[in-house]
C-alpha cells in the first residue's frame, strides 16, 4: 500500500512542476462535488452528484488525482410544490428551488452561490427530483459566474491562510502523520504564495517517511539478527531487510553495514568450526600416535628382557 501511496505522490508532484498559472483564475483551484445522501431519494442524490461531476469536469475544477480537497460544490432543493397528476397511472410532480453552494466544506466557509428553478415529473417522488436534477443546465450563466467567483475567493483564501497551513503540514508531519501532512500541502494551488515552498515540503517528507519506514524494517532485521545470530537469524533478517523501498542512501548503507556484519560474523563461525574441527583431527592424530609411541616403548622395553621357555620343567 505504501509504494502505491508514494508513487501518487511523485505523480502529483510531477504534474505540478509543470502546471503553467498564467494567472489566478486559471489556476489548478480544485472543487469536490459532494451530495449529502438521502435515503428517500436514493436516484435523485446519484442524478444530482452525477451533474455535479460534469460541472467541475466542464470547468477545469476537478481533481485529475482524486486528491480530495475542503473546497466543494454541492446542492440543496427546497420543494415549492408537489402535485399528483390526474394521468393513468397518476404521477408524482414537483416544483424545486435548487441552490448550489461552493464553499470550505470543512471550515463552513461559504464563497458563491447559484440558484435555479427545476420541475420534475416521475412514477415516484424519488423519480420526479431525479427527472427535475437531470434538467440542470450546466450552461447556466449564473452557475459560471458562480464558479468564477468561488475561484477568486478561493485564491484569496489562500493567500490569506497560506503560512497557516504550511505551519498545519509541519506539525502533522512532526507528529508522524505524514498522510495528513501531504493531504494539507498538496491542495495548495500555484495561484498560492506558498506554493512552491509547499512542493519542496512535499519531496522533504517524502524522504524522511521513507527513511523513517525503512529505518523501522532495519531495527526489526537487526533485531532477528541479535536474537538468533546465526544462519537462520541471518535469513530472517534479510527477509525482513527485503521490505525496504525507495531507501536513500544513507538507508541503503545502514543496510549493506547490517549485511556485512552477519556474513562477517557467519564466516568467522565457520572459520573457528573449521579450526576446532581440525584442532579435534591434530588432537586425535597425537593421541594415536601417543598411544603407539607408548606401545613402541613397551615393546623396546620389553624386547630388551630375556625370554626363557621353561615351561617344561
Amino acid at each position: 500500500m505504501k509504494k502505491l501511496f508514494l508513487s501518487l505522490l511523485l505523480s502529483v508532484i510531477l504534474g505540478a512542476g509543470v502546471a503553467k498559472a498564467d494567472s489566478a483564475l486559471t489556476s489548478q483551484v480544485i472543487l469536490t462535488p459532494y451530495v449529502e445522501h438521502d435515503a428517500s431519494t436514493p436516484k435523485a442524490d446519484k442524478i444530482l452528484l452525477d451533474k455535479l461531476n460534469r460541472i467541475v469536469t466542464k470547468y477545469g475544477v476537478g481533481s485529475s488525482s482524486g486528491l480530495q480537497s475542503p473546497f466543494i460544490i454541492t446542492g440543496h432543493a427546497i420543494e415549492l410544490n408537489k402535485e399528483t397528476t390526474a394521468t393513468v397511472p397518476p404521477r408524482t410532480a414537483v416544483d424545486l428551488s435548487l441552490t448550489l453552494y461552493i464553499g470550505n466544506g470543512e471550515e463552513g466557509i461559504q464563497f458563491s452561490t447559484c440558484n435555479m428553478n427545476l420541475r420534475g415529473v416521475g412514477s415516484s417522488l424519488d423519480d420526479a427530483y431525479a427527472a427535475a436534477f437531470k434538467r440542470i443546465d450546466i450552461n447556466d450563466p449564473q452557475l459560471t459566474a458562480a464558479i468564477d467567483e468561488g475561484r477568486v475567493r478561493i485564491a484569496q483564501y489562500y493567500e490569506q491562510q497560506g503560512p497557516a497551513l504550511i505551519r498545519k503540514a509541519e506539525a502533522f508531519a512532526a507528529a508522524g502523520n505524514y498522510a495528513d501532512a501531504y493531504g494539507v500541502l498538496l491542495r495548495i494551488p500555484p495561484v498560492c504564495p506558498q506554493y512552491a515552498q509547499a512542493q519542496n515540503m512535499v519531496i522533504e517528507l517524502v524522504g524522511k517517511e521513507s527513511d523513517a519506514n525503512n529505518g523501522d524494517v532495519i531495527a526489526k532485521a537487526r533485531a532477528a539478527w541479535s536474537a538468533s545470530p546465526d544462519e537462520s537469524g541471518a535469513a530472517k533478517a534479510q527477509a525482513i531487510l527485503a521490505g525496504m523501498s525507495n531507501a536513500s542512501p544513507k538507508m541503503r548503507s545502514q543496510a549493506d553495514a547490517l549485511m556485512k556484519e552477519m556474513s562477517t560474523r557467519l564466516q568467522k563461525v565457520d572459520d573457528a568450526a573449521r579450526a576446532a574441527d581440525e584442532r579435534r583431527d591434530a588432537n586425535a592424530h597425537a593421541e594415536r600416535m601417543a598411544y603407539i609411541n607408548g606401545a613402541t616403548k613397551v615393546a623396546v622395553a620389553q624386547a630388551k628382557r630375556p625370554v626363557y621357555h621353561i615351561h617344561w620343567w
